[in-house]
């Protein structure tokens, strides 16, 4: 940003030194020709030679004085017929400037390594009355010290120097307290970064009055921060409730373990009683540890996926005809509807799953005597499942939780029938493998809706 800043400083100091550099050039340059003018007008007579009278002689000596420089006049031959310094008189000279002179151009220079102001002028001594214009029959060179304006230039080059160095101090301290002020927000963002990185998340980053990208980023870390919370909270209580889900079965198997033990002569039909019991716990705890797995699996980014073309409606079949024998003992009826025959690209395994949950919750939260409706349907481009029941329904405010880690709505019906809380999360996951959504409608009391949609083509 100081470069930003310094550059056109130099810029326009050096511009405003070359501009006073030309003027001063041109202002000695007109004001020596003025001089010079004047006394070429005392000039007349019919040639050059003859106009340089002892005045006018003496005149030009007095300029080339005043001016610390030279003056020397040539005729229409291209001979030198005066020189102040009274060393080129007599000789001959067609340079190019003076030639050009002759013709009506003309030259002038500021010679900046011997500081002198070099220009030459046309002479006209001899009147024609028969044209308008004087005939031009010499020329005029001088050759004057430019010292003065050597000075006056590098006196305003030291004041530009002085503003240049000014300029540059100002700008500095503008540079540091801008970048005082600017990492200021950014400096209170890194110290609460670093008390995130050591674990501490109950922190939040202050959005205090400056720019709006500033105010911007700043809340969108809160916005992070406070995800991060939700994160750690969830992983904290998925912790606690894998815990104690691991533990329940475990818990149960020891007591009645340690009941036939501290008893002698246990009577078989008791002893095979408890033995039920505990295979009927070490089989809930594998249940739990295979859906533990199934999600990490699942969980995992790089979450492989065997797709193939799958009869949707074939599956849904399969899958019902398994859960009808668990359903038929609680008098629940299960109903397919199929609109139309249904062929998708699916990993068949894990959409199993999907079918499987949603139908077994049907009948595991429904009432004796139910119901539970499976349909399948499907457009150009998504297909469908919808599974109704006749069940008890779920709470307004529990419909966003249904779908987390070990929550139950009825926990003492999920005990009952064997839930571990994990075959909803298990559900949206493969969905969400399938880059598929899922929605939920229930009312407690009235029954539950689960509405699927899967496209038809995968999409990786």
């Amino acid at each position: 940003m100081l470069l930003i800043g310094l550059l056109p400083l130099f810029a326009v100091s050096e511009t405003i030194r070359l501009s006073y550099r030309e003027t001063v050039i041109q202002q000695r340059m007109s004001e020596l020709k003025y001089t010079c003018n004047m006394a070429a007008g005392l000039m007349e007579g019919d040639s050059v030679g003859a106009s340089l009278t002892d005045e006018v002689k003496k005149e030009l000596n007095w300029i080339a004085d005043y001016v610390g420089g030279r003056i020397l006049i040539v005729d229409d031959s291209y001979r030198f017929v005066f020189d102040t310094f009274d060393i080129f008189g007599g000789r001959y000279c067609t340079s190019e400037e003076i030639v050009r002179t002759f013709w009506g151009e003309n030259y002038s220079a500021y010679i900046s390594k011997t500081q002198y102001l070099e220009f030459s002028l046309p002479l006209s001594t001899r009147r024609q009355l028969s044209v308008m214009d004087d005939t031009i029959n010499g020329v005029m060179i001088v050759s004057a010290s430019a010292s003065w304006v050597t000075q006056t230039i590098d006196t305003m080059t030291k004041q530009v120097r002085l503003l240049e160095i000014a300029g540059c101090m100002i700008l500095t301290a503008l540079a540091f307290l801008f970048s005082y002020i600017s990492n200021a927000p950014w400096n209170k963002v890194l110290l609460t970064l670093r008390q995130i990185l050591e674990g501490d998340l109950n922190v939040t980053f202050e959005a205090e009055d400056g720019y709006n990208e500033t105010r911007q980023i700043i809340e969108t870390f809160n916005k992070i921060l406070e995800r991060l919370r939700v994160l750690d909270a969830s992983r904290q209580e998925f912790v606690s409730n894998v815990s104690h889900e691991l533990k329940t079965p475990i818990t149960s198997i020891r007591v009645l373990a340690d009941s036939l033990i501290s008893e002698e002569n246990v009577p078989v039909d008791i002893y095979r009683e408890f033995m039920s019991d505990i295979s009927e716990e070490i089989d809930r705890e594998t249940k739990i540890i295979n859906d533990l797995l199934a999600l990490v699996r699942l969980d995992k980014s790089t979450s492989e996926v065997n797709i193939t073309p799958v009869n949707i409606n074939g599956l849904i079949e399969q899958t019902l005809k398994r859960v009808r024998p668990i359903a038929k003992k609680r008098s629940i009826e299960i109903i397919f509807e199929s609109f139309r025959p249904v062929t998708a690209e699916i990993d068949e395994t894990k959409f199993g799953l999907v079918i499987t949950n949603l139908v077994e919750n049907g009948v595991k939260y429904n009432n004796d005597g139910g119901w539970v409706r499976v349909s399948l349907n499907a457009d150009h481009k998504y297909f469908f499942i919808r599974v109704a029941d006749s069940g008890v329904g779920i709470p307004e405010d529990e419909k966003d939780k249904i779908f987390e880690r070990f929550y139950r709505v009825d926990k003492a019906r999920s005990r009952e029938t064997g839930g571990t809380g994990l075959g909803l999360a298990i559900t949206k996951s493969v969905i969400l493998l399938h880059r598929g959504a899922i929605r939920v409608d229930s009312k407690p009391g009235e029954g539950t809706v689960f509405t699927v949609r899967i496209p038809l083509k995968y999409l990786p």
